[in-house]
């Protein structure tokens, strides 16, 4: 790992030095150019100091040609001076952004586990003497010193006064999750979606057989395989319909829980308010997934523009509106 995180900015600037139009320049001639600049008699490694660059985010490498993110942009604007050493705003970047969270935020997080309230001090301290063995490699302990959070003496590491409360809700926080886990968790929403859209099919077609419409519970379709965009996932018919022509649009929603919560998008909410009286949303809780099947019978919206609207929780989100609580205007089958 880089010893020094100031050779960020030696590789920045010869990056956007020798930049062309693409905003590109060749690793061999940014790193010949950093060589030239010889600071303080130190000659590292730069090629581990591109490899720091691009686990950071700022830097990104194709075809043997490094180009500066808009992260490395906006990092080095914070180097007004374009200076070697780090600018304070740069520390306090690198550190909220880099390592109380991403890439470094998992590590940085175990060395901190390692640290106990200090009461003496008003800190986290870890002590040689005193503590368990330190969860971490001596560079990351060696990076947070330089950005102004750790110091050290022989025998302890302490954060320093003004980021104690920073470590606090850190440690507060959890582990959170790693790649593979958020994998999972996406992976069992999509299986318990697919599920969901399988139960509700059956559903339909045993609703629509009860009704004496046994033709049309055949054609009950996942019109989500088809078009992804539709605003809703299946579609059927209210009951006997001559011309065959769908008069239900159902999306659906399912859950292992048995509480209405769900995230209804602002293309869905786009398309039933066109549909309005034609569209439902079917809420099927209690899914289990080892055994493809539901513990609950599915809850019915129908036009949920004046049902939900009316009687729901709501809270809005970048990707559309969570609906939870007890909704008045659902039906059981």
């Amino acid at each position: 790992m880089v010893e020094n995180i100031a050779e960020l900015n030696r590789l920045l600037l010869a990056a956007r030095l020798l930049a062309d139009e693409e905003r590109s320049a060749a690793v061999e001639a940014v790193i010949e150019q950093c060589r030239s600049t010889v600071i303080e008699g130190r000659m590292p490694d730069h090629e581990v100091t591109i490899k720091f660059g691009m686990l950071l985010g700022f830097l990104t490498e194709h075809r043997s040609r490094l180009s500066i993110t808009e992260a490395g942009i906006a990092f080095l604007t914070l180097n007004q001076e374009e200076g070697y050493d780090l600018a304070e705003e740069q520390k306090r970047l690198l550190l909220r952004s880099c390592f109380l969270q991403g890439p470094l935020r998992l590590p940085t997080r175990r060395l901190l586990k390692s640290f106990s309230p200090s009461y003496k001090t008003g800190t986290y301290k870890w002590s040689a003497i005193d503590s368990g063995p330190l969860d971490a490699e001596e560079w990351l302990v060696e990076h947070l010193r330089q950005l102004g959070f750790l110091r050290r003496d022989e025998d302890a590491i302490e954060v320093e006064e003004r980021y104690v409360t920073t470590v606090a809700a850190f440690l507060e926080e959890g582990a959170g999750w790693t790649e593979e886990q958020a994998e999972e968790y996406f992976r069992e929403k999509r299986e318990i979606g697919t599920l969901a859209e399988e139960l509700i099919v059956k559903h339909e077609m045993e609703r629509l057989r009860g009704a004496g419409a046994s033709v049309e519970a055949q054609c009950v379709r996942r019109i989500s395989l088809v078009r992804v965009n539709a605003g809703y996932d299946v579609e059927s018919f209210n009951g006997a319909a001559r011309d065959m022509n769908f008069d239900r649009f159902i999306e659906v929603k399912g859950s292992r829980g048995t509480d209405v919560r769900f995230l209804w998008t602002e293309n869905e909410i786009k398309v039933a308010k066109k549909l309005r009286g034609k569209y439902w949303i079917y809420f099927q809780g209690g899914i289990v997934l080892e055994n493809r099947l539901a513990k609950n019978l599915p809850l019915l919206f129908q036009d949920p523009i004046e049902s939900i609207y009316k009687d729901a929780r709501l809270t809005a989100t970048p990707q559309g509106i969570i609906v939870e609580g007890k909704v008045r205007g659902a039906a059981r089958p």
